[in-house]
């Protein structure tokens, strides 16, 4: 199976994307612009890095903003938004430690972590939900809100290098397989 046959059957078509709530007009958009869903090399690599960038930081609309960078930038729509979902909860404790060891290095502060309080969520107020999120996101301070981006930016290149990469080393496989197909035609013959 080619790279671009595979990265067709994983990511979403806009088809896909015309079901999905909150991202119909997306659909739409994208079938008058077929160059922002080619599944070309560049494109998906700039697109997952684009998305897993956008994903670091914890905003509710992850997606939709991934999406709206890659229009911009001209990379692949449909990798940004699923390179989104490489953060979540089971990722969510390496990214925010990388970002508060960023956070720390560019804001040159030395010495032991001091680990936070434990969230305390009164769950039959979810009126308190909020005021308890903000104080003990404020208690990771200053390098966590300076090293999301940071972190966000480390993890798009390295998930661009890694795609395209990859893609390039599933090509050549693909091209020593087939000289050597027809190798043996002609051996054979």
């Amino acid at each position: 199976m080619t790279a671009s046959r595979l990265a067709r059957r994983l990511l979403p078509s806009p088809e896909a994307l015309e079901q999905t709530k909150g991202l119909k007009w997306l659909g739409h958009y994208l079938k008058e612009r077929p160059w922002l869903w080619v599944a070309h090399r560049r494109r998906v690599a700039l697109g997952a890095g684009l998305g897993l960038a956008v994903g670091v930081i914890p905003l509710p609309t992850q997606m939709l903003l991934a999406a709206v960078a890659a229009i911009a930038c001209r990379a692949n729509v449909a990798a940004a938004i699923a390179a989104t979902w490489l953060t979540n909860p089971l990722t969510l404790v390496p990214i925010w430690t990388l970002a508060i060891f960023l956070g720390r290095q560019v804001l040159g502060i030395h010495g032991p972590i001091s680990a936070p309080k434990e969230l305390a969520l009164n769950w039959g107020d979810p009126a308190s939900w909020w005021p308890a999120l903000s104080q003990w996101l404020s208690e990771l301070g200053t390098p966590l809100l300076v090293g999301l981006p940071l972190a966000g930016v480390v993890l798009g290149v390295c998930l661009y290098v890694i795609v395209y990469i990859g893609w390039w080393a599933v090509i050549r496989l693909e091209r020593r397989r087939r000289l050597r197909e027809r190798a043996q035609r002609a051996g054979s013959a």
